[in-house]
């Protein structure tokens, strides 16, 4: 079950509660081929072990000849003869018996714990499924697990139904994502039991993550002689398409209609990717028409959509559908979109060797096709290649190296290039931009960087124009380590214009990435959308998709400062999406930790402690990044003492590390005054002001960290002329709402009620409209204990029973109560009375049927809410 660990937790969880006696339902969705029916067959497995039970059934691909024939089958009754077909009086009675019939014998079965497991439901006839509806609901107090399957490659039907409603009655449900690239490897391992050399990966990459499809390629490949074992390794002796694949791609494509089936024969034809106007052209209508067919061919798991159109799922998939198309068809095809000369035959996807260009390599890097260059890279440079040609590919695997997060050894490939002798200009080059960015991006940047930036830029005629635009950013990455942050940014914009001249496309993201990320820390929000709007557009119009998580992430941050909540989810979930697809982690951990204040703002402690976990702490600021968000999270969890304790565990907290903290984050000044004050530690609140007032004087044209500033010495000193001038000055719309709050706080206290309801309920005002519940929640508190309510419910149609019953305190209530939290703790959180948690727990225990707190927890676990308590540790 390689690269399934959090699938298998949740059927483990399922065996657990169903061997304990209770029940449950996990559905599971796929993709054809993404191992569906392996999952099942391993639980069913599992639950044998553990004496449960096992019911097995799956629905015949062309249709079922007795209406719930699989039922039958699998419980080992004889189906009534349907002699009455044509009464409907009689279908009506003889379904009804069926279901009786289905309803007891599940029942004798369950007088012991049963698995029931139930594959590719996307077949089943509507009889099957209505009764499957039917004693999900009839059987719910027997100790039975429902294992339910379907494949989204189905056009959404009856089975997409059922598992909808199902889910919101409280089933789990898990998505069985393709393979990443590493466990993809170890899948590859496993089959041949040998490790593949780099032309055999390259055609494993090749699947796009589809256990189908790797598993076919290494068996086809395998049955026809073409691995061969040598050594303690296993090679590719040439590239071809082994016929059980090409029959697994003919079934896929098979099921399609004509017109889809037709969409993706003549897309193969254009390439990995494409976009719909292309395709609309070569059949002679018009991209809206060409929805319905497009829609057919992602639902069935062959296309899908990117930020530059279209694209194949799996280049194998491709080339097998490509090489299908009858030559003298594909060649008028290529002609038509102005493509002569382009008939080789298509077919399997290169693979590493001798025939790649350096040009090639760079081309696929730019794609994004990161993992498919480094095995070019790393096939070349095992065929001893001249040094010249060995210096070039050296060059491009320390770019991938670099934007793939594996910066150590991306500067060590860099070094290794630049010490070699004679060097031709373009290569050195290539080699100092790589080697300044990485070293820029290390945990210890500082004086080794300036002095080599600073070498580079007084050797500039000696060098070209992207080592120099390299050196810059580099000199304004420590300007900003420094605290001069104008200088930094001004550093930053006059690399962005000898870039954009002078630089290659592809050289020019890094310097606009960096110069927007450093506007966004400050809330110069306008000028670094503009930066991303324009970096986007050049990236999808040349194809550069390397670059794209790092602009999405940072989109991201610019929503969350904006306070858009829902606009930030959105753009970090398709960060982490892309950072996924491209194995780009430090894009993957600036979405995580936008996603990780969302969930702060919202309440949602456990997504935040997720989400935080996935910020690493490898980087320059990648470790402070990490200690603040975990402090917060701590904070929201145990209490200031708590926040304060990790916070004193960091290095340089009073010095460099608090600035740089600050810098990233200058409405943390704020919070880590406020923090200090709670635990009775006036020196360092004191520290953190002198550190947001240096930062503010350094910097008087950024109103941001003149606002922070503010911010801190209002708090600090309780004043309340300072903090409204800290409302008034920050673009950051949810400082502004803490600056309202902490003001009114303070003018509370100092007698002045009025001012202070009033304050209150602008920050109440801009909390609400940006959906910060938790803040909001706060702020309702300390307006209750002035004597002033607001009503703050909503009514929304529920179920009268089960998960989707729940409100949405209900829900919060009932996870923190299945996270171990007391009533206390509970109330504290949510800024609510311990008597208001006890009537929430009393309606959560009614509309889920249960009767305490441990049911609760046992129920959360077994649907996969949350992780059994093991897990949690």
């Amino acid at each position: 079950m390689r690269g399934r660990e959090r699938e298998w937790r949740q059927v483990d969880g399922l065996l657990r509660t169903v061997g304990g006696g209770g029940g449950g339902t996990l559905l599971v969705d796929g993709e054809p081929g993404a191992g569906k029916t392996r999952l099942l067959a391993e639980a069913a497995a599992a639950a044998s072990e553990r004496g449960i039970g096992v019911l097995r059934g799956r629905p015949e691909e062309l249709g079922e000849l007795v209406p719930c024939g699989m039922l039958f089958e699998a419980l080992d009754l004889r189906p009534e003869p349907d002699t009455g077909r044509d009464d409907p009086s009689f279908r009506l009675d003889s379904r009804a018996r069926a279901l009786e019939r289905l309803r007891a014998a599940f029942e004798e079965r369950a007088v012991a714990p049963v698995l029931a497991a139930l594959d590719d439901l996307q077949w089943a006839d509507p009889a099957t499924l209505m009764a499957l509806r039917a004693l999900h609901g009839l059987l719910a107090p027997r100790s039975i697990g429902w294992l339910l399957s379907r494949s989204t490659g189905a056009a959404k039907g009856h089975a997409a139904s059922l598992f909808d409603l199902l889910e919101q009655n409280g089933a789990a449900r898990v998505a069985l994502a393709s393979l990443s690239p590493d466990t993809a490897t170890e899948l590859t391992t496993d089959l041949l039991g040998v490790p593949p050399d780099p032309a055999t990966l390259a055609l494993v990459s090749a699947a796009g993550g589809n256990p189908l499809l790797i598993t076919e390629l290494l068996a086809g490949l395998r049955d026809e002689g073409l691995l061969r074992v040598a050594g303690d390794g296993v090679h590719l002796s040439h590239a071809h398409v082994p016929d059980r694949l090409r029959r697994v791609v003919r079934h896929w494509t098979d099921s399609l209609g004509a017109d889809a089936r037709n969409l993706v024969e003549t897309a193969a034809v254009l390439g990995q990717s494409f976009s719909p106007a292309q395709a609309a052209s070569l059949l002679g209508t018009t991209p809206a028409a060409l929805l319905p067919m497009v829609e057919e061919c992602m639902a069935a798991g062959i296309l899908a959509v990117n930020e530059h159109g279209l694209s194949f799922r799996q280049e194998l998939v491709r080339g097998v559908v490509a090489a299908q198309v009858p030559r003298p068809v594909r060649e008028a095809l290529l002609d038509q979109i102005g493509v002569p000369g382009a008939h080789e035959p298509a077919g399997l996807p290169d693979v590493p060797g001798p025939g790649h260009s350096i040009g090639g390599i760079d081309a696929a890097i730019a794609a994004g096709r990161l993992q498919e260059a480094e095995q070019m890279v790393r096939g070349r440079l095992t065929d001893h290649e001249p040094a010249s040609e060995v210096a070039e590919l050296r060059c491009a695997l320390a770019d991938i190296l670099y934007l793939t997060g594996r910066i150590d050894q991306a500067t060590r490939e860099a070094e290794t290039v630049l010490a070699a002798p004679d060097l031709p200009g373009q290569v050195r080059d290539r080699a100092i931009r790589v080697r300044l960015y990485a070293m820029t991006s290390l945990r210890n940047r500082g004086r080794s960087v300036r002095a080599y930036a600073r070498k580079i830029l007084e050797q500039r005629s000696r060098h070209g124009a992207a080592a120099t635009v390299a050196a810059l950013m580099a000199l304004a990455a420590t300007e900003w380590d420094k605290g001069r942050l104008s200088d930094a940014l001004a550093l930053a914009e006059e690399a962005r214009r000898l870039a954009g001249a002078n630089v290659p496309a592809a050289h020019r993201y890094e310097p606009r990435l960096i110069s927007a990320a450093m506007l966004t820390d400050v809330h110069r929000l306008d000028e670094a959308r503009a930066i991303l709007r324009e970096a986007r557009k050049d990236m999808f119009a040349n194809g550069h998709l390397a670059w794209a998580a790092d602009a999405a992430a940072l989109e991201a941050r610019a929503e969350l400062l904006a306070g858009h909540l829902d606009g930030a989810v959105t753009e970090a979930e398709r960060a982490l999406d892309l950072a996924t697809s491209l194995n780009t982690p430090r894009s993957a951990a600036v979405a995580s930790s936008v996603l990780a204040a969302v969930a702060l703002r919202c309440g949602d402690l456990r997504a935040a402690t997720r989400h935080a976990a996935h910020v690493p702490g490898d980087s320059h600021d990648g470790r402070t990044r990490h200690a603040l968000l975990a402090a917060r999270v701590s904070d929201m969890r145990d209490g200031p003492l708590s926040a304060m304790t990790l916070l004193a565990d960091l290095p340089g907290r009073s010095s460099g590390r608090q600035r740089l903290m600050l810098t990233m984050e200058p409405t943390a000044s704020a919070w880590l005054v406020r923090m200090a004050l709670a635990v009775d530690d006036r020196p360092a609140a004191e520290a953190v002001v002198a550190t947001a007032e240096a930062l503010s004087r350094a910097n008087p044209g950024l109103p941001a960290l003149v606002a922070s500033a503010a911010h801190a010495r209002g708090l600090l000193e309780g004043d309340c002329e300072a903090l409204s001038r800290a409302a008034g000055q920050t673009q950051d719309v949810w400082a502004r709402a803490s600056a309202a709050e902490d003001l009114g706080v303070a003018l509370a206290v100092a007698g002045r009620r009025e001012d202070a309801t009033g304050s209150l309920d602008q920050a109440l005002a801009i909390y609400d409209d940006i959906g910060s519940v938790r803040d909001a929640a706060r702020v309702r508190q300390r307006l209750r204990g002035m004597g002033v309510r607001h009503r703050h419910w909503s009514y929304a149609e529920r179920p009268i029973s089960g998960w989707d019953s729940l409100t949405e305190t209900e829900h919060s209530v009932s996870m923190l109560v299945a996270d171990g939290w007391t009533n206390r703790q509970i109330a504290d959180q949510m800024f609510i009375s311990v008597h208001t948690v006890a009537f929430h727990l009393r309606h959560i225990y009614r509309k889920l049927h249960i009767n305490s707190r441990v049911e609760l927890t046992r129920l959360a676990v077994a649907q996969g809410r949350i992780d059994p308590p093991a897990e949690r540790l």
